[in-house]
């Protein structure tokens, strides 16, 4: 029962627990992980610890699908070769032990996803989403995004119209009697903006910040010691770390599904949860769902200095933290060096994309100026998407150890710049082809040192 407990909890936190007996449906649970490198620890040890949670809820291991680059728990940089923690203390557990990913290194693309997702064997070729109309999917993803985007570790980044293609055609496939979708990531909440989820779908999202800002780590350096070691990274991030910590600790029996997601709202202190979809069983008793609580309420989060950092920024604060950290002149002058690096690439890609703005409005200020501050919405998703395309192929990667493409953790927040191009193309008197051509010579110039002009 205690086992069977965790995903009650989850679900019954999402709205969407069935309220069918288990005889008549499987449960199954996809996990995507989509970064690689040691400096986003935090994602992979979020994906490993909700995939133990999926276990502990007494879903079978073949109905689990995760995906990740797996290249952290060995990372030369870990202390603790082997195994990943997502919280600190001396008390914590290594979610790392038995964690198993289905796909891992290369494989893991915005593609391999939406096939998984889709029960796409004949591509895959191997563990796809074989559930069917009586049974109750849980999709969870985990890494960086932007307007319209989320990145995976491999290929460019998933766009808005893709995602909402493959929910479609899960639910044409009658693959779910109840989907829910957790996201953690920047401007999640674009990725359900303009009615991807209708109401009566059967499909429920939360996502970790709205469609205008960032996500945020947690437990971050100087607050990520683990048996009284420094691992110099972020262990969590805060709305993931939320909504499995209760599901750790447990809820009230008599809660209903509304009032437990207000409580992970509340947790979740730096950004706005977002809720999407059919959210017809919100006002249900959590009871109904799970019969297992110890009748104690959800602790809140312990008040950490510094814990909670703005994902756009948690390289430049680790980098800085690591500088600060050292003590031998040689070992700080290094440490120095790669504080400078992050900080120079966040500035060339500042540039990249007021190069495109300028370029774009042929230098007038005015125009430049409502381009650069707008928060349009999503419209013209081919438009987005084609230039969402041409900064993965054409930008210069900033960091080639952990990033994919053009695209980086803090210069995914710019996807709103696009969006603004697209969406403002007809007053600016550019076609998407213009649009791209001059997207694609900022890319170059930044690569080759120098920016080119398309001013016509």
């Amino acid at each position: 029962m205690a086992a069977l407990s965790a995903l009650g909890r989850l679900l019954a936190l999402s709205a969407l627990v069935a309220a069918t007996p288990p005889e008549q449906g499987q449960r199954w649970a996809v996990i995507a992980v989509g970064s690689k490198g040691f400096m986003n620890y935090r994602h992979q040890a979020d994906g490993c610890h909700a995939y133990q949670l999926m276990l502990q809820s007494g879903i079978p291991a073949s109905n689990i699908i995760f995906m990740m680059q797996d290249d952290v728990a060995h990372s030369k940089s870990n202390p603790f070769l082997g195994a990943l923690y997502n919280r600190p203390g001396f008390d914590t557990t290594n979610v790392y032990a038995g964690c198993k990913p289905d796909y891992m290194g290369d494989m893991v693309t915005a593609q391999l996803f939406l096939d998984v997702i889709t029960g796409n064997e004949s591509m895959v070729g191997a563990k796809v989403l074989k559930s069917g109309p009586d049974d109750h999917v849980f999709l969870n993803f985990i890494d960086h995004g932007g307007p319209g985007i989320v990145a995976f570790p491999n290929g460019p980044p998933l766009h808005k119209t893709q995602l909402a293609a493959a929910l479609k055609a899960m639910k044409d496939r009658s693959m779910f009697k109840e989907l829910v979708f957790y996201m953690e990531a920047c401007e999640s909440g674009s990725m359900f903006e303009g009615g991807v989820l209708p109401d009566g779908s059967g499909m429920y999202a939360v996502t970790a910040s709205n469609a205008r800002e960032s996500s945020w780590g947690y437990y971050c350096m100087p607050d990520d010691h683990v048996m009284g070691v420094d691992m110099h990274t972020c262990l969590g991030d805060l709305f993931s770390i939320s909504w499995m910590e209760d599901t750790d600790k447990g809820a009230f029996a008599a809660e209903t599904v509304a009032e437990q997601v207000k409580l992970v709202t509340k947790r979740t202190n730096k950004s706005h949860v977002t809720q999407f979809g059919d959210r017809s069983l919100a006002d249900e008793p959590i009871g109904r769902f799970e019969s297992n609580s110890d009748g104690s309420a959800v602790a809140e989060l312990p008040a950490r200095v510094g814990s909670a950092v703005d994902v756009r920024d948690i390289p430049k604060h680790l980098t800085y933290m690591k500088w600060q950290a050292q003590t031998e002149d040689a070992s700080k002058a290094a440490a120095w060096r790669e504080h400078l690096e992050v900080l120079e690439a966040r500035e060339a890609d500042e540039r990249v994309f007021k190069g495109i703005v300028s370029e774009a409005c042929r230098s007038d200020e005015t125009c430049m100026q409502g381009v650069g501050s707008s928060k349009h919405s999503i419209m013209d998703g081919q438009c987005h998407k084609a230039l969402v395309d041409t900064i993965f192929d054409f930008c210069p990667s900033r960091r080639p150890d952990h990033e994919a493409g053009g695209w980086n953790a803090f210069n995914m927040q710019f996807s709103q710049v696009l969006v603004n191009l697209c969406e403002m193309k007809g007053d600016l008197g550019r076609s998407p082809a213009e649009l791209q051509d001059i997207a694609r010579a900022q890319c170059r110039g930044s690569a080759s040192g120098g920016f080119s002009s398309l001013v016509v």
